[in-house]
This record gives C-alpha cells, sequence and structure tokens, in this order.
C-alpha cells in the first residue's frame, strides 16, 4: 500500500530534496553527435586538438571505490542551509549519498544504480524506488548514471555514453582563449554541454545548457589536491539557473576522500517503513 508523504517543513526535509531534485537534472541526458571546430590560440595551449583531448582524458580520475565525508550547503533566494554528509560510489555500479544533519545521525540516503533510483527517508519512516525506464514514462526527460558518475569525479564525459575515448575528440567543438580551453557537444535533444579545461588540461566546470537557453546547470571544480597520486577537487558547486535567475547552489566540500577501500553500501529498508510515491520527487524536477 503506497502513502502520500505528509507536508514537513522541517529545514532537514527541504534540504534534501532540494538537493536530489538538484542533483537528479545533473545527468537526465542522451547523446548523439555534433559539429566540429576551432577558434583561437595560445603559446600554452598549441597543443593539436586530439593531443589536447588525449591529455584532459589522460588526468581522468579513476577509482574502483570512493567514499568522503562532506560538508553539504544548500543556498536559494529564500534560505540556505548546511549539513554533514557522507558520499559513496562504486565505480559504474551505484552512488550513495547519506544526508546526516545532526549528531551524524542519517536521517536520508539515496542511492542511484546503473538502472534505479531509491530513497530513505527516515523522517519519514518512508521510502521511494523508481527505475529510470519508469521515471522516463513520467516526464521528458531522460536519465543517465554515467553522466552523474562523471560529475561526482571531475571527468569529462559523452552524454548519454559509457565510455569515452581520444578518437572521440572530433565530435567535440574545441575553443580556446588565453588561459583555458572549451569542449562542446550537444545531444539529440539540443541541450548543450560545455566542458571546460585549464592549460593544464585540468577540468574546472561542465556546462548543461538546454534548447531553449532559459535553464542551465553548471558544476565548478575548485581546491585540487592529491589522492593517491591523482588531483581531485576538494570544492564543487553546482548552480541551476532559469531565465537568468540563479534557483539554487549546492555546494559540496568534501573531507577525509579514500579510494579503493572495501566499502559497507547496504540499502536496508527498516521494518515498518512504507512505500511513498517517487512523483514527489518527479514533480519537484518538473518544477526546476
Amino acid at each position: 500500500m503506497k502513502i502520500q508523504v505528509r507536508p514537513n517543513h522541517n529545514i532537514w526535509q527541504t534540504l534534501f530534496y532540494k538537493t536530489i531534485g538538484g542533483v537528479l537534472v545533473l545527468c537526465l541526458f542522451a547523446a548523439c553527435k555534433s559539429t566540429a571546430g576551432t577558434s583561437g590560440s595560445d603559446a600554452r595551449i598549441m597543443k593539436t586538438e586530439e593531443a589536447f583531448f588525449a591529455s584532459v582524458l589522460d588526468h581522468t580520475f579513476r577509482f574502483e571505490t570512493f567514499s568522503a565525508r562532506l560538508k553539504l550547503e544548500f543556498k536559494s533566494p529564500e534560505k540556505e542551509m548546511s549539513s554533514r554528509a557522507q558520499l559513496k560510489m562504486i565505480c559504474d555500479d551505484r552512488i550513495q549519498l547519506s544526508l546526516q544533519p545532526l549528531l551524524g545521525i542519517e536521517m536520508f540516503r539515496i542511492e542511484l544504480t546503473t538502472d534505479s533510483v531509491k530513497i530513505l527517508d527516515r523522517m519519514n519512516k518512508c521510502f521511494m524506488t523508481e527505475s529510470y525506464d519508469n521515471i522516463k514514462l513520467k516526464s521528458t526527460i531522460d536519465f543517465n548514471f554515467n553522466n552523474l558518475q562523471a560529475l561526482f569525479a571531475n571527468n569529462l564525459f559523452m552524454p548519454g555514453e559509457s565510455d569515452l575515448s581520444a578518437g572521440q575528440f572530433r565530435r567535440f567543438r574545441m575553443t580556446k582563449d588565453m588561459h583555458s580551453v572549451s569542449l562542446k557537444i550537444k545531444d539529440k535533444t539540443g541541450m548543450l554541454y560545455t566542458f571546460t579545461a585549464d592549460e593544464d588540461e585540468k577540468l574546472q566546470s561542465t556546462s548543461i545548457h538546454d534548447k531553449s537557453e532559459k535553464h542551465a546547470l553548471r558544476w565548478d571544480y575548485s581546491d585540487f589536491r592529491a589522492i593517491d597520486n591523482q588531483r581531485f577537487p576538494f570544492r564543487m558547486e553546482a548552480e541551476l539557473t532559469s531565465d537568468d535567475k540563479k534557483q539554487g547552489i549546492v555546494t559540496l566540500t568534501f573531507s577525509l576522500p579514500e579510494i579503493n577501500s572495501p566499502l559497507n553500501t547496504d540499502f536496508n529498508i527498516p521494518a515498518g517503513y512504507k512505500q511513498a510515491p517517487f512523483s514527489q520527487i518527479i514533480k519537484l524536477l518538473e518544477k526546476q
């Protein structure tokens, strides 16, 4: 038996569902080819397009497992909130985000796998689960697990595809300025993806604009540090805009990141928890 989640104005619930809405919006896309082209030049980035593209791929952050504690902050025109959180990822398998606002006690958990989304709401003692196929039937967006994984890992990606090779550089349009290089590609819906890297082939941001150019998401990376001889951004900021107005910013500040260690990613539903409709998340997404 499904139930309707009761309205709850607790700030932690607002933070969680706003964050989930923003996170899910990030990767609901598919891919296709785009035209290639270049403009501009700079002495430090005069490599051929293919060589530069290959260098960006060489700096791909590679991991089998990843875990880190986070400070998660949400800002909108109406409010500002923050919480402790924990992120766990098993490469090409699952992503778990746990929100722990009070004394490290988990109140919400989301798990994204390659085929479904699950949400555990301990405040309302309920859970939600939905396959990506059903999400596509209920909305006009297309969910892609690999895109989201790449965003969290600071990696370049091909929209809607799981692999990216140096030979695919021709599908991107490359432009250069004095200090950066932009790699652009459109998907089959007309969404434009722009990946911006610096002269050291370090990915600095990923931007996504819809076909109408009314809605956009920009995911910025900063505070790069070494993790097992790989560079990783300890700060990420995802900003969603609509009609040139800021709708919200989610900031992730990482601490104690660790890769390739055993992870416990159980997603057990406690006895007595009821299943709630996933439609409330879809409604949230459609308002973005």
